[in-house]
């Protein structure tokens, strides 16, 4: 009889093993995902930051550019309130604005691909620790139903096989 306990006794713990690798794995992928989220969502605030810096920068420029102009105007004698004068502060200010959009866009959109890269890592690590415990699941089931199909001296489905099926009449 103790012989006969040993292969029972191996494939117990052949089953543990596989049930704690299962799940060690599921959780280690999943804390990897996990990181990996956590450092989208880090360069997704980066860029949203440098997106507003950029936006700063440029409308200190265009200030800058816009007061050097005033100031050469200023210099030739020139009126601030001419035609001309509206007309190249107008113009310099459009382009000015037109380029911040694009620029702030462009980083925003980075932002967002950030962003949806971190949500679907954070699933990714979700559906890792689902799937470590379904292996261990499985792992648990496989030892059940060769233990059932051991029991019954048939194979591992003569059990499963044995289960009445409700409404069919049939076994």
């Amino acid at each position: 009889m103790a012989m006969a306990a040993i292969p029972l006794v191996m494939m117990a713990v052949s089953t543990a093993v596989s049930v704690y690798s299962s799940v060690r794995q599921g959780q280690a992928q999943s804390s990897a995902l996990k990181a990996q989220q956590q450092q989208q969502r880090q360069r997704e605030e980066q860029l949203r930051t440098r997106a507003l810096q950029d936006e700063a920068a440029r409308r200190e420029e265009l200030a800058s550019n816009l007061s050097t102009i005033e100031a050469i105007r200023a210099g030739r004698g020139l009126s601030q309130g001419s035609p001309t004068a509206l007309v190249i502060r107008d113009d310099l200010t459009n382009d000015a604005m037109d380029d911040m959009r694009v620029s702030r866009l462009n980083i925003l959109n980075g932002a967002e691909s950030a962003r949806q890269s971190a949500e679907q890592s954070g699933k990714a690590a979700s559906n890792a620790l689902t799937t470590g415990y379904l292996g261990a699941g499985k792992s648990l089931l496989d030892f059940g139903a060769s233990m059932a199909g051991g029991m019954s001296g048939g194979s591992s489905l003569s059990a499963f096989n044995k289960i009445p099926r409700s409404g069919t009449g049939e076994r």
